[in-house]
């Protein structure tokens, strides 16, 4: 489960900003808006629409989960 979309948040202590993108639920494949994270010196190796990673790295105290492989909020 994300954060609602106007709950993000603040990615300023890492120097980032959010941006919403679509992705596709992993269960059912069906489209969703979540927060994409932009943080500087990293770049994502893949769309949200098309990622295959099923992972992630913890940020901010453990508090948000962000998708290794396209940045998307996976908390």
């Amino acid at each position: 489960m994300s954060y609602a979309i106007d709950q993000l948040p603040d990615l300023s202590p890492l120097g980032g900003h959010w941006t919403i993108t679509t992705a596709r639920d992993i269960v059912d494949g069906r489209p969703f808006e979540v927060g994409l994270a932009h943080l500087p010196g990293v770049e994502w190796p893949y769309q949200p629409t098309n990622c295959p990673i099923a992972r992630g790295s913890w940020y901010l105290d453990g508090t948000l989960l962000l998708c290794d492989g396209c940045g998307t909020d996976g908390t």
